[in-house]
């Protein structure tokens, strides 16, 4: 049985509740047309785009600290810590830290605002979507040792530019859309779904990447837009400082024995 708490996922908060009405999804993608170049090929435009397949095969830990904008307020100092097949991401809110990991096979919250007051096992929904996210490198990344398939949907416009669509399907069988710019080949969108538990159902999320800036010589997004419409969700991750390769404390992935 679900438990029936606000969907955190993502760190993210709703701004209205929800009401009896079904869930709005997200805007459909326009036509997409044939792709005028191979899988094999746009991954590799956007391997050389974001740094390199050496620089990047080289990740093996990331540290970004930033800050949670909602409803135009930045909240308190947000970390996410990667490592490969751990994931942990900590936000000091004002009733305690909010917290969302993965150590292997093992994944546990904490979330004082929505009830969780001591380390507890995710649901599935949620479990699945950060292990995906537990990849410094990123899902098209050497995606076939991953077990990541990923085929071209095709060519699309998007905000007065073209963008290709490209579908990863995880060894989970979860889908996600990955949306990279036709001259840069960087993301400029994903869009996946998020677990609601009131409706007990996945609706869409869509992630948008803006201010790409060099790290290590690899390129990293540090604007992130959340929407979620069926949760009436609509915020923004601001990243202050991104760390490739930093000393990560591997005892902090663990769940705490409380």
């Amino acid at each position: 049985m679900h438990r029936t708490i606000w969907p955190l996922a993502l760190i993210l908060i709703p701004v209205l509740a929800l009401t009896a009405c079904a869930p709005a999804p997200l805007p459909p993608d326009p036509a997409a047309q044939a792709s005028d170049l191979t899988v094999d090929q746009v991954l590799a435009r956007h391997v050389a785009a974001r740094g390199g397949e050496q620089r990047l095969a080289g990740i093996q830990s990331v540290r970004m600290t930033g800050k949670l904008v909602f409803a135009g307020t930045a909240t308190n100092p947000l970390i996410v810590s990667i490592a490969p097949g751990r994931y942990l991401r900590r936000l000091e809110l004002g009733s305690g830290a909010v917290i969302k990991a993965v150590d292997g096979p093992t994944s546990w919250e904490i979330g004082p605002q929505s009830g969780i007051f001591r380390p507890t096992r995710m649901v599935n929904e949620d479990a699945a979507r950060f292990r995906h996210l537990a990849d410094p490198q990123g899902a098209l990344v050497n995606p076939q040792a991953k077990g990541n398939k990923v085929e071209v949907v095709g060519k699309l416009p998007w905000q007065g530019s073209q963008v290709y669509k490209l579908k990863v399907t995880f060894p989970d069988g979860q889908v996600n859309h990955f949306y990279l710019d036709a001259k840069t080949f960087l993301p400029v969108r994903t869009v996946s779904t998020i677990y609601l538990p009131q409706i007990d159902r996945e609706t869409g999320l869509e992630i948008l990447y803006e201010d790409f800036r060099d790290v290590g010589g690899v390129k990293w997004p540090f604007k992130e837009t959340f929407t979620a419409p069926a949760a009436r969700i609509k915020q923004i991750t601001s990243w202050d400082k991104i760390e490739v390769n930093p000393p990560l404390d591997q005892t902090a992935f663990k769940e705490p024995l409380i």
